[in-house]
């Protein structure tokens, strides 16, 4: 079996927030979806209040941004990322990209687990030409939040269980997974976070700045 690469997305391979990036090429396509979004505002801020319903909320955001039938979800979703990055095109971060293909090449099969919520997830990977990735990110239905240790759990369902050849993420909250492998690397992280990672694992991780 080919070894795993773990990559998280946002501020890893995606240079800022998926929602953000969404909304401003959604609404430069399709202006008037502004108006439903703007008095679904109230309920999309108790949601995301929330940390068990901020999926449920992401979506919800997604379907009034699209209209239309949610088949088609990923695909204009897809369509919204790819006009925002030709606005905004360090948003796909070229360094992120190159060593997802390294890792390819070498044989490796690079997976994606996200907190984000996958129709974003999966329309970012299409507009950036890795459509083909699998996703493991947080959903609304079945509920299910990809954070931290549900990651680790998730990955293990889907068939990706410990350990990884690497796992690259921004964050310390994805200990949990740095601690199924070798090659724990944070990504445009403080050193505290680094250290943070240290105490935990008892070795310092790989630390990489990517724009």
């Amino acid at each position: 079996m080919a070894p795993t690469v773990v990559f998280d997305l946002d501020r890893v391979l995606l240079g800022g927030d998926a929602s953000t990036l969404f909304l401003h090429g959604r609404l430069r396509k399709a202006p008037a979806r502004g108006i439903p979004l703007l008095l679904a505002m109230p309920l999309l801020a108790v949601l995301a209040a929330f940390p068990r319903l901020r999926p449920l909320g992401a979506r919800i955001m997604t379907r009034i941004a699209v209209g239309g039938r949610s088949a088609s979800d990923v695909e204009v979703v897809a369509e919204a990322y790819g006009e925002a990055l030709t606005r905004k095109p360090e948003a796909a971060v070229a360094e992120a990209m190159a060593a997802v293909a390294r890792h390819r090449r070498d044989g490796d099969t690079v997976v994606i687990a996200t907190g984000c919520e996958e129709t974003l997830a999966r329309g970012f990977l299409a507009a950036i030409g890795l459509g083909d990735l699998d996703v493991i990110g947080s959903r609304a239905m079945p509920p299910q939040h990809a954070l931290g240790e549900s990651k680790v759990s998730l990955l293990e369902e889907r068939g990706y269980p410990p350990p990884w050849a690497a796992v690259y993420s921004d964050s310390a909250s994805d200990l949990p997974l740095f601690a199924g492998t070798p090659r724990p690397v944070l990504v445009n992280a403080d050193d505290k976070a680094a250290r943070k990672v240290e105490r935990a694992l008892g070795r310092r991780p790989e630390t990489i700045t990517w724009r």
